[in-house]
């Protein structure tokens, strides 16, 4: 078969036949999407003219190069073509630009916004099994992105967008209004955030993650230099407190006495029975399903716990109310204990500070009874003394120590009425 007009057209397509090659009878060359000849092997003329003839077809040209780009496409060219010729660096060819801006534009149209991503990642966690707790933590941790870039696409999140965002956000606790957010709570809300972006690009949403992976924590140089003590409440604020919670939701004491003179988690006492606690033998049982760490512990019951709880103890049933009412009678207690003026309005406001009653219980406990090993498995800390030195020590509070294991419902009512001026019995 010779080369003719019919064979070798002037889009660089050709055709030939390969009389020597041992299996193909024909050969196509044509230009590949990088510009580059390519070429194809056939073992009959038929089927190498059809392939001629859908490379003619997606190429666009019927004989004379690019014959059927239309002005847009040729001014977008011509535009492109300035654009890498004065930039400086040069940018990526024009193919990789375009098969980038593809995928990035087919993403963004199967996208969703942040708020509606957001509902959907706390309801597959809610149908996944996970508890009601651990899924109103994560809408804890999403409402200030939602609030704040809830009508974006997720694709549209960039990590820069993140970072100026997370760098952004300031503490609202009464104790700590308008800190930076403390690099805890910064590495707890990013690992969140950064799940969510998972979940995300494992539906298409976005294609790359814009939460950087979380760096290699401090060194214990580090850490030490920058540590702080824990924050506690003096007795007096405590006794003053307990007493509050007397008066304002007595069903209350027992879950917040379990807390400040037993050392157990929000989480383990708003989960714990009555059946869990021994008034006889003097201890609590704490059940693997029910502590944090996922493996049971035993506790001493102090006597002043004792005096709290004991006029509360039944055989079984829930120890603590359900979360509203929690919420609500913390917010009640905490009002009651704010001072005022003589028209009612808040002039100082009671500081509960963050955990203060576990910080509370493992500062005292180590000091009044000197035994790091047994203050540390009260915790639930395995007997690890530097953790509880770490996290829960505050030096200041060592002559505190008796005056808070002292605290009994009589005493709280006593400090109370001396720092108000009421008399007592």
């Amino acid at each position: 078969m010779k080369k003719t007009a019919e064979t070798k057209v002037k889009d660089r397509i050709t055709i030939a036949e390969t009389p020597k090659h041992p299996r193909c009878s024909h050969r196509v060359r044509y230009p590949g999407e990088d510009g580059k000849i390519r070429q194809k092997w056939f073992t009959n003329e038929t089927d190498a003219l059809a392939f001629v003839g859908t490379q003619r077809k997606e190429l666009g040209v019927n004989g004379t190069n690019f014959g059927t780009i239309a002005d847009d496409e040729r001014s977008a060219l011509a535009f492109w073509r300035s654009f890498s010729k004065d930039s400086t660096p040069a940018p990526p060819d024009l193919l990789t630009v375009l098969r980038d801006f593809k995928t990035t534009w087919q993403a963004s149209k199967a996208s969703v916004t942040v708020k509606t991503a957001v509902d959907s990642f706390t309801n597959h966690h809610l149908a996944d099994g996970s508890s009601p707790r651990h899924v109103a933590s994560l809408k804890s941790r999403l409402k200030g992105l939602a609030d704040d870039h809830g009508d974006k696409l997720v694709s549209a999140i960039t990590t820069g967008i993140f970072s100026d965002w997370l760098n952004g956000l300031r503490a609202h606790r009464a104790d700590k209004v308008g800190d930076k957010l403390t690099a805890v709570t910064r590495h707890n809300l990013a690992r969140t955030i950064r799940s969510f972006f998972v979940f995300c690009m494992e539906r298409g949403w976005t294609l790359s993650n814009p939460v950087p992976v979380a760096k290699r924590s401090k060194s214990r140089v580090s850490k030490l230099a920058t540590r702080t003590a824990p924050a506690i409440l003096l007795p007096a604020d405590v006794a003053r407190f307990m007493e509050a919670v007397q008066n304002a939701k007595a069903t209350l004491v027992p879950f917040w006495s379990l807390k400040f003179f037993a050392g157990i988690r929000d989480a383990e006492a708003a989960r714990m029975d009555w059946s869990m606690i021994d008034m006889e033998a003097g201890e609590i049982h704490l059940p693997a399903a029910v502590s944090k760490t996922g493996e049971s512990r035993t506790m001493k019951i102090e006597s002043n716990l004792d005096a709290w709880i004991r006029p509360y103890a039944k055989p079984s049933g829930a120890i603590a109310p359900g979360d509203t009412t929690r919420k609500r009678g913390f917010a009640k207690i905490i009002n009651s204990l704010a001072t005022k003026d003589a028209k009612g309005k808040v002039t100082k406001t009671f500081v509960f500070p963050s955990n203060a009653a576990r910080h509370c219980f493992g500062t005292y406990h180590l000091f009044h009874y000197r035994n790091a090993g047994e203050t540390a498995l009260q915790l639930g800390h395995k007997s690890n003394p530097a953790m509880l030195h770490e996290h829960y020590k505050n030096p200041t509070a060592e002559k505190h120590a008796a005056a808070f294991w002292s605290i009994s419902p009589a005493t709280a009512e006593n400090i109370t009425a001396i720092k108000s001026g009421r008399k007592t019995a």
